[in-house]
């Protein structure tokens, strides 16, 4: 777990910083945007093969995560996939776990020749 800090609005003397916790192994907007620009930035640089070591229990479902477009940034993760032009293993470590939409992620249909 940690915690994501909003700051307060400078511009707005009545506005607090916020501080919200995060679960582990769980994207959330701003780690499932990190994670689709980690790949699409290996695929058009590097041409190395992409090893994802996979534990997650899937994506945030919370009505503040929707608003702030989980689902958008998670479809980008699967859109990185889709185009990248290297090999792409994936690894569940023993005791790793899959659930929700991380299964859609690793799904090898998205890329059928690299996955």
């Amino acid at each position: 777990s940690m915690d994501r800090k909003v700051p307060a609005d400078p511009a707005n003397p009545a506005s607090q910083e916020v501080v919200e916790p995060q679960a582990g192994q769980v994207w959330f907007p701003d780690s499932a945007f990190k994670t689709a620009t980690a790949i699409r930035d290996f695929n058009r640089g590097e041409n190395l093969p992409l090893i994802i070591f996979a534990n997650w229990r899937g994506f945030s479902g919370g009505t503040r995560d929707m608003y702030q477009e989980v689902l958008k940034f998670g479809a980008q993760i699967v859109d990185a996939l889709v185009e990248y032009k290297s090999p792409v293993f994936v690894y569940i470590p023993p005791g790793g776990e899959l659930r929700g939409g991380s299964w859609v992620v690793i799904d090898p249909t998205i890329n059928p020749e690299q996955m």
